[in-house]
């Protein structure tokens, strides 16, 4: 993970930032939750125009507290939780038609502007009409997802996901699923002090967000065996 404050990297790679008069100004930003009225005066840093105009140089980008934020791609075990846990959620939904389902690449502007991108995510039909979102919006999404899933990485830390869980649940979330691929189990997070794990055993559930939906733990980290 490299962070750049809006000069240069912190790490010898360092691709050169958009330029601003290349770039168009913020645009006026219609929230989906309460935004205190200082923290909007004193937002700065990166705007929407310039994270899209980041070049396709495999990684993700985020902003952390002014600073951009860029993180390497998944790995293959990442990646097939992700897929596993995307085709969950989109097959169940395509069914019941309760929102949208979303990947890695949607920026999620959260109260503090902080953008954020959860590696799965699920926004309810009522706030994307609410929001005036159509099949051919361009722009952020401003808030959290009702449903945010984030499969740790190596070198995610207790406290990087602390700050993430503050982050959604004063933007909007609901819920937060942590998925732990190293020891096979997930934590259902419904604000930074009630979390729940579920082991290997268990069963992760839509709750009154998504009812009537159920997955095993089990299968986010079990295969056909396409080795044999």
């Amino acid at each position: 993970m490299w962070r750049w404050p809006g000069g240069a990297l912190e790490s010898d790679a360092r691709p050169d930032r958009p330029e601003p008069s290349a770039l168009t100004g913020r645009a006026e930003v219609v929230y989906d939750f309460n935004v205190d009225a200082a923290v909007e005066k004193e937002a700065r840093g990166w705007t929407e125009a310039e994270l899209m105009a980041m070049p396709e140089d495999g990684y993700c980008h985020e902003v952390v507290n002014g600073e951009l934020v860029m993180s390497p791609k998944n790995n293959f075990q990442h990646e097939q939780i992700c897929e596993r846990l995307n085709f969950a959620l989109e097959s169940f939904n395509r069914v019941h038609r309760l929102g949208l389902v979303f990947g890695s690449s949607l920026g999620f502007w959260m109260a503090n502007r902080n953008c954020s991108a959860p590696d799965v995510s699920f926004v309810r039909r009522e706030r994307l009409v609410r929001l005036g979102f159509k099949p051919d919006t361009k722009t952020f999404f401003p808030g959290a997802p009702d449903l945010a899933v984030e499969v740790l990485s190596p070198g995610n830390t207790r406290a990087e996901m602390d700050e993430r869980l503050a982050d959604f649940f004063a933007s909007g979330a609901r819920v937060v699923w942590i998925i732990h691929p190293d020891d096979e189990f997930a934590e259902v997070c419904r604000s930074r002090t009630d979390r729940r794990i579920i082991g290997p055993a268990g069963v992760l559930d839509g709750g009154d967000l998504l009812p009537g939906f159920h997955l095993a733990v089990s299968e986010l980290f079990n295969d056909w065996d396409w080795t044999a």
